[in-house]
Formats: structure tokens, C-alpha cells, sequence
């Protein structure tokens, strides 16, 4: 109305948060509900019906009770492979768990393969999941339950694309798209799977089985006249696929022993045997990473303010770079 006609009228005020839904309720981008269970799945359907939104289903665990309206009203589902789990009871006086809920769990991994013979659009997503383990793990209790292995596989890579409307660059193995890449050996949804190379945006990464944890005993002595300097604090920044971490690496040098602190936004992890060469140096540490403890050994060298090397952990390498703080 102001724009229409705005003498005599109040400006309106701006407002960022309400703006930022403007392309929503034109429909021009989808609009993102999480709702496991079926009344929260309902609410979420008539509210989008009633404001004509474009509507993605998260979560869904129960979805497949309501497959007639999701494909009448052509709502796809980010179906969540973070599984219920049966709980330890607190005491032997604590309740059992309720009918409703044994019967939650049980029937959660058959939504996938519900989902498929109803013609519903899903796509696997973590749900918050603590461990990749859980992912693939439940991701083959679907396939036990009915879905097919092919539907499983798209459901991680082109059917997640067309749902988020990115399928033209991300998705499958095509000329032209962006260069996405896993290679897995063994069975996907097996024990034995072992993803042996990664490419990001069409970087290698090659992935290493877990490295032997250093030993624990005294660093070998050597002349101090060999021995690199590496004392100091330094910023730096690690080159994790898909994204940069920066923290910090407190080193404290005593001869050929090195100990201190690596600090990034995951947490502070103090070092472990920490050594030092005329090459550079090196220490373990363990640092949490998706709610699991996981090792790493680090090398790095040192040549004046600059300091760079290389993080190993089961997940592969990665490089970092910083320079020392004043």
C-alpha cells in the first residue's frame, strides 16, 4: 500500500527478519520444517497448505503414516537416519518404556521403504547424529526393511540434490558438474566399507586407514645443535574438506621435547608425546570431532614466523599453515 500510494501514510518501519521470508511466501525458495512425529508432520502440511508454501518435511520418522497428503501436496521428506534408541532405564524402579514408544522405534526404519512405494520424494539426512557409523548403520537397517539398495544410494547424492534444487551441479557423476566424489570399497552398508579417496570441488584427499598412536616412551636424545626452534604461539588455520578451521598452537620447547595446546573451535586438546628433529616436530593429541574422541598426529616445520604441516587421523590428512603471534 505504501508503495502504491505513499503520501499521508506512515512509512513502515523495516524489518530484516520478516524481509528475509519475502521469498517464501512467494514461493520462490522452499520453507523447512522439522517434525518426526505425525501430528507435527499434519500441523506442518496445513499450515503450508493454508499459506501456499513450498514445504520440506525434516526429520519424518513417522512420515509414513501420512504418504496420501505428502504426495498430494508434493512435500519431499529430509528423512532423518538418526534412529530412536532404546535408553538404559536410570533405576531398576523406572519405568518401562510405553507401547508407543517400543512401537516408534521399531517401525522408524521402515519409513525409508514406505516412503519409495508411495511415490514420496526423501533424501537421507544425518538428523543429528553423533557418529558416521549410526549413518551407514541405518542406513542399512532401511535397506533390511524393505528399501532397495539403488533407492538408498540416491537418496544420499542426487535425491538430496533435487530436493534442495541444486541437481543442474551437485548430485551424480556428470560432464560439467562440480567434481563431489567418494570412493568406497567393500559394501557400502556393511562393516567392511572403507572410503579410500575423497574429492572436494575436484581435490583429492586421500583417506588413511588410523594411524598407530606414537610411542609413549622418552624422545631419543639428540645434539642440541640439530634440533629445530619451535617455541611459540602461532594462528592457524587447517584445511578440512569443505571448510577451514583456525585456532591456535600453543608450543612450549625443552630441548627435544615439546608440550602445550591445540585450540580450535572443537575444542582445546593438550599435546601428547611431543618431539622435536632437526626436520621439525611432531605430537598426538585427541580432539572431538561429531560427538567422538578421535586421534591425530601432527608434524609440522617451522622457518621463521611460518609454521605448516599436516594433521593425520582415521579420516585421512589434512594440511595447516599459521604464522607465530607476537
Amino acid at each position: 500500500m505504501y508503495a502504491a500510494s505513499p503520501k499521508g501514510m506512515k512509512r513502515p518501519d523495516a524489518d530484516q527478519s520478516l524481509e528475509a521470508l519475502f521469498p517464501v511466501i512467494n514461493r520462490q525458495m522452499p520453507i523447512v520444517f522439522n517434525a518426526n512425529r505425525e501430528i507435527e508432520i499434519v500441523r506442518a502440511l496445513d499450515f503450508a497448505k493454508e499459506f501456499n508454501l513450498k514445504l520440506i518435511i525434516a526429520g519424518g520418522q513417522e512420515a509414513w503414516k501420512v504418504t496420501d497428503r505428502l504426495k498430494a501436496q508434493d512435500v519431499p521428506v529430509l528423512l532423518s537416519l538418526n534412529f530412536p534408541k532404546r535408553t538404559a532405564a536410570a533405576s531398576p524402579d523406572a519405568d518401562p518404556d510405553t507401547m508407543d514408544l517400543l512401537r516408534f522405534r521399531a517401525e522408524t526404519p521402515m519409513t525409508a521403504a514406505k516412503l519409495q512405494q508411495a511415490g514420496v520424494k526423501f533424501a537421507f539426512q544425518s538428523g543429528g547424529a553423533t557418529t558416521l557409523a549410526d549413518f551407514f548403520s541405518n542406513a542399512g537397517k532401511a535397506v533390511e526393511n524393505g528399501l532397495s539398495r539403488d533407492a538408498a544410494i540416491r537418496s544420499m547424492t542426487l535425491g538430496s540434490a533435487e530436493i534442495l534444487g541444486v541437481s543442474d551441479r551437485l548430485g551424480s557423476i556428470e560432464t560439467g558438474k562440480i567434481a563431489n566424489l567418494a570412493v568406497v570399497k567393500g559394501d557400502l552398508f556393511g562393516k567392511d566399507r572403507f572410503v579410500s579417496n575423497v574429492f572436494i570441488d575436484g581435490r583429492p584427499f586421500e583417506q588413511k586407514a588410523p594411524a598407530e598412536k606414537p610411542s609413549t616412551g622418552r624422545p631419543p636424545t639428540t645434539a642440541p645443535s640439530t634440533i629445530a626452534q619451535v617455541g611459540g604461539n602461532y594462528s592457524i588455520t587447517i584445511e578440512v574438506p569443505g571448510q577451514q578451521l583456525t585456532g591456535t598452537l600453543a608450543l612450549t620447547q625443552q630441548a627435544a621435547v615439546i608440550t602445550g595446546s591445540l585450540q580450535t573451535q572443537l575444542g582445546a586438546s593438550p599435546l601428547k608425546d611431543g618431539k622435536v628433529t632437526a626436520e621439525g616436530f611432531s605430537f598426538a593429541a585427541t580432539v572431538e570431532f561429531g560427538g567422538t574422541q578421535v586421534e591425530i598426529l601432527v608434524k609440522g616445520t617451522v622457518t621463521g614466523n611460518r609454521i605448516s604441516g599436516t594433521i593425520d587421523s582415521p579420516q585421512g590428512t589434512v594440511p595447516f599453515s599459521g604464522t607465530r603471534n607476537p
